[in-house]
């Protein structure tokens, strides 16, 4: 047998003063001892032949918690002693780090938490592939490492799995849906590569056939709305045409799983057109048969039992069991349904035995992917230490990241940098937070399982404020009515030198199972800001306004007030710091941009939630791509406290045609960092004009490249960024991609604020085609 390493040798920390000894998790996780003789065990064979070897030793019984997460039957349901086989959790989430206890050595002590980064909206402001996949990939490791040592989910005493259940690639629909703090973008293009940047970071672990951890894409599809306009997420019943499908809801999830890999995709509670997602042929025809998905299929927690209860689309449990293993080929059912069903269904002939063992193999053959089959002493996957988790490698990154990812707004007479050493009032519902800038869905964050660890706002900036101070004022609550703390604000105002006003929303205002109602800031909010920055312009101080949030909250008349304006998103545990060295002129890589539009407040009064479409005629559009109405700030805004120059030679060729798939145009730019300091800086390309369908608001541009550059003072970035026919197909009524011959296009550089360079290209087709399908729509039939 293969001895646990003394390093894995740990206590799961599950709350403060409370611990779970475990001394011989690794052997007891290995699903084949070195002395078994079972088929399955046996590496000579083929992977196929091994999976199938031990579904057919399953009994029914055994079967259902096998095809199950999050078993009612509780913690180790599945474990299947008399085959060796042991308990498997499936259902981990990792949205911004992996959500598990802290463990602590048995002999020296040392705790070892899992390292917690940003909010995926927050890294959707970095514009940065590599600090996507970084992120993923320190994921993955520390996924291993404490699935080793036997950390816990929080909550119940479940050790964790390998799968973690996200990134979540929907999209950032509309600016009041309450789960926009998961997701990167509002647009398909960056939710594409964050979804395969992080899923090839944590998946793949170089130099090994095993994958490392397991991604599970999250929610297919149409998935953005969670109690609006008289539904909840479990009611909602998504009407989508096939021209929105294939422009906005298809691409993040065709890039994710053709481009990485992904080996999970978990389908969502709502119905698409009336079909709910876990028992829709779409998903089992684009995952499997169109994109070649190999992977396993999850339903969110409780959805298969959604689709009888609260969709009505089918008579009862065995039913919905039925449709989902058949129908949507969803192999795993978070939840009862299948744990219920199963055997009987079985039984009786209504569940036909091979949809169960085609889940059976699908699902298991992600534990054999994992390596959790085979011997593991030359498997280097069985012995990443619990030191990974919480390294200081992994910290560093997870600063960097929460550094990149700070955007200036706005910085009107050089508000920003502030100086150093002077006395700085620190204002607002947010100026003590802690727990809130974490954001949800997070871990064990500090060894008390407390929040302790976590600098708030008011402290980060006093511990860089070299020989100066800091007081502080709350003035108002997040979304209360009071103003009886205005003055004492006010107070504090008047006798500093600067005002920093920290103001935003949290979970009680958005959050998993409820949505905004408006998208102003809430309470007295707005009022106080007016106040402050009115009393700090009297007194000619300075005043800096820094918002913390998931979807964007308007600021309406505070955005002419503020001088300054900072956006954090919910920046994480190490954002105070990041707040800090940007309000002081130390973050050399400040040039976030923001992956959203930030709409005025009363957008909200103009479309409803549960309109799923982007360009709905009568409507004022959706994202940058549709809208062209007012906004508060586009998307790509972003500032620098230093200046740019692009300059592009003249490309080789502008012109693509339609019948050749490897038609393409190269364009080079060139960047310099002509200013004084050193900063970072991201450059978008866009194609514009188009449609999508025939009936809907038309196409005004739409993201087709970007990229990051570093640059110090005098600095020069060459970039070059390809453009294909892919590039400019338009979208028919029926979800054809297609290629048009057309003069009307022209690609488009910016920066998102000062920077534009536009390039005219030509769009022709060799054969004399009006319109050449480059991909089409998927045919489902329904059984």
């Amino acid at each position: 047998m293969c001895k646990a390493p003394a390093a894995v040798l740990l206590l799961a920390v599950a709350v403060l003063g409370d611990t779970v000894p475990i001394t011989t998790e690794t052997m007891d996780t290995r699903a084949c001892p070195t002395q078994s003789a079972h088929p399955w065990c046996d590496t000579a064979k083929s992977r196929a032949d091994r999976i199938n070897s031990l579904i057919a030793a399953l009994t029914d019984e055994e079967i259902r918690p096998m095809l199950t997460a999050r078993s009612t039957q509780g913690a180790g349901s599945n474990n299947v002693s008399r085959l060796g086989l042991p308990a498997y959790d499936w259902g981990l989430n990792c949205v911004h780090g992996v959500q598990s206890t802290c463990v602590q050595n048995a002999t020296t002590k040392e705790v070892f938490c899992p390292t917690s980064f940003p909010m995926p909206s927050t890294l959707g402001a970095s514009w940065n592939q590599s600090t996507w996949k970084e992120f993923g990939r320190i994921m993955g490791m520390e996924n291993r490492a404490l699935w080793l040592a036997g950390a816990h989910e929080q909550g119940p005493v479940i050790r964790i799995g390998l799968d973690c259940w996200s990134p979540n690639i929907n999209l950032n629909h509309d600016p009041r849906w309450g789960r926009n703090q998961e997701v990167a973008s509002e647009d398909p293009f960056i939710n594409g590569l964050y979804g395969a940047a992080v899923t090839n970071g944590e998946q793949v672990f170089e130099g090994s056939p095993y994958i490392m951890s397991v991604p599970t894409i999250k929610h297919w599809d149409a998935y953005s709305l969670e109690d609006s306009d008289n539904a909840t997420r479990h009611t909602f019943n998504a009407i989508v045409d096939n021209a929105t499908l294939s422009d906005a809801y298809f691409p993040a999830w065709k890039n994710t799983v053709q481009l990485a890999g992904a080996k999970g995709v978990m389908c969502s509670y709502n119905a698409i057109n009336g079909v709910p997602t876990c028992a829709n042929p779409l998903l089992r025809h684009v995952m499997r048969d169109v994109w070649n998905f190999t992977g396993y299929i999850t339903s969110d927690s409780g959805a298969i039992g959604d689709i009888y209860e609260q969709h009505h689309y089918v008579d009862g449990p065995t039913n919905a069991t039925l449709v989902a293993l058949r129908d949507g080929e969803c192999d795993i059912n978070s939840g009862s349904v299948y744990e219920s069903t199963l055997v009987d269904g079985l039984a009786s002939g209504v569940i036909p035995r091979s949809l169960v063992n085609r889940a059976l193999f699908n699902s298991l053959g992600i534990r054999f992917d994992l390596g959790l089959f085979d011997p593991v002493e030359d498997q280097p996957l069985w012995h990443i230490p619990i030191t990974e988790a919480g390294s200081a490698a992994n910290i560093a990154q997870s600063k960097f990241s929460t550094m990149e990812s700070m955007v200036l707004l706005k910085n009107e007479d050089n508000t920003l940098p502030l100086p150093k050493g002077k006395k700085i009032a620190v204002v607002g519902p947010h100026y003590n937070a802690t727990q809130m800038m974490v954001g949800n869905y997070y871990g064990q964050i500090c060894p008390s399982n407390t929040f302790d660890c976590v600098v708030s706002p008011a402290d980060g900036i006093k511990n860089a404020n070299t020989g100066g101070s800091v007081t502080t004022a709350m003035g108002c609550s997040i979304k209360g009515t009071e103003t009886t703390g205005f003055d004492e604000a006010l107070s504090v105002v008047e006798q500093a030198d600067i005002v920093v006003m920290m103001m935003g929303i949290d979970q009680t205002v958005e959050g998993e199972a409820h949505d905004r109602a408006t998208i102003g800031l809430p309470g007295v909010q707005i009022p106080f800001i007016l106040n402050v920055t009115a009393k700090a312009k009297s007194l000619g101080k300075p005043a800096v306004l820094v918002l913390l949030h998931g979807g964007w909250p308007s600021l309406g008349p505070a955005l002419d007030a503020s001088p300054a304006i900072v956006d954090t998103f919910y920046p994480g545990i190490y954002g105070a710091p990041a707040i800090a060295a940007t309000l002081f002129g130390d973050n050399d890589h400040l040039g976030g941009k923001l992956p959203f539009t930030a709409y005025p407040a009363d957008y909200a009064d103009e479309i409803v939630m549960e309109d799923m479409g982007f360009n709905t005629a009568g409507t004022p559009g959706r994202s940058h791509r549709y809208y062209t109405g007012p906004v508060e700030f586009p998307f790509g805004h972003g500032l620098s406290y230093t200046t740019f120059e692009m300059a592009m030679p003249k490309p080789a060729s502008t012109t693509i045609d339609c019948d050749d798939s490897g038609s393409m145009i190269q364009l080079s730019y060139e960047v310099q960092n002509i200013g004084k300091v050193t900063g970072d800086e991201v450059i978008m390309i866009f194609r514009t004009n188009g449609m999508t369908g025939s009936t809907g608001l038309p196409l005004v541009k739409k993201l087709i490249g970007f990229e990051r550059v570093h640059l110090a003072p005098g600095e020069v970035a060459k970039l070059k960024f390809t453009v294909d026919r892919s590039s400019v197909t338009d979208v028919t009524d029926a979800g054809d991609r297609v290629c048009s011959p057309s003069t009307n296009h022209t690609i488009v550089a910016t920066n998102g604020v000062t920077m534009t360079i536009g390039t005219p290209i030509s769009v022709t087709s060799s054969s004399g085609s009006s319109g050449v399908v480059i991909a089409k729509f998927p045919d489902v039939s329904f059984p």
